[in-house]
């Protein structure tokens, strides 16, 4: 089974094909400022010689608004126009999926915590148990995450947010666009019916924009 996958939901901007277990072309390139800028680029360049697709996958979030709302509407017009499944994954199950591939963590028996930068002092994770995710996606505080933790406790994520709070046992994973086609693809078969218009982005927290708006609206005006 052939997938486009698509990342834009942070600070890594990519595209992969894959064929069910193995990588036809893939390219990431990392954009803290604007994740979404160049994707249209990637994916030209990247499907030029693979343009028969059985799926598209995109990570719906949580991270960049803009980069989510890009990369999701991206997949969908995909999607409607080639007439093709449209799968959407959790940058936090992919994230989970690179870091079991990587040696050092393949077994490991304890929780496994992904966690995203939500800003404010706070960070987007879910618990999981090999790749089975246990808990909802959250966010939370960064000091109430912390306590969450036991010893034998993984966390994992981009150096930047390891290094935004200052865990030395925070283990450094990225999310790359093969990921989220290979997460997608186990998601696909269990589930084959993915229509295009039910992916939706995977905020969990509402826009600045939306707070701001809710936090008037529920101010008294005497």
């Amino acid at each position: 089974m052939k997938i486009l996958a698509i990342e834009t939901s942070g600070s890594i901007c990519g595209a992969a094909v894959i064929n069910s277990d193995k990588i036809i072309a893939e390219k990431n390139i990392f954009l803290p400022k604007n994740s979404s800028s160049k994707i249209f680029d990637i994916i030209k360049n990247i499907a030029k010689k693979n343009l028969q697709f059985n799926a598209i996958a995109v990570d719906v979030g949580p991270g960049s608004f803009t980069g989510i709302r890009v990369g999701v509407s991206l997949a969908r017009a995909y999607g409607q126009f080639l007439k093709l499944p449209v799968i959407g994954v959790s940058c936090l199950d992919c994230l989970v999926f690179n870091a079991l591939k990587d040696a050092t963590l393949k077994n490991v028996s304890g929780k496994i915590f992904p966690i995203v930068d939500a800003l404010r002092g706070e960070v987007y994770t879910a618990e999981y148990g090999g790749l089975k995710r246990k808990t909802k996606y959250k966010i939370i505080k960064v000091e109430k995450f912390l306590k969450m933790l036991d010893n034998k406790s993984t966390v994992i994520g981009n150096r930047e947010i390891c290094k935004k709070i200052s865990m030395k046992k925070c283990v450094i994973i990225n999310v790359s666009a093969s990921s989220v086609g290979f997460t997608a693809l186990n998601k696909f078969k269990k589930n084959k019916k993915h229509n295009y218009n039910e992916v939706l982005p995977l905020y969990i927290r509402r826009a600045f924009a939306q707070e701001h708006y809710a936090d008037c609206k529920s101010t008294k005006r005497y």
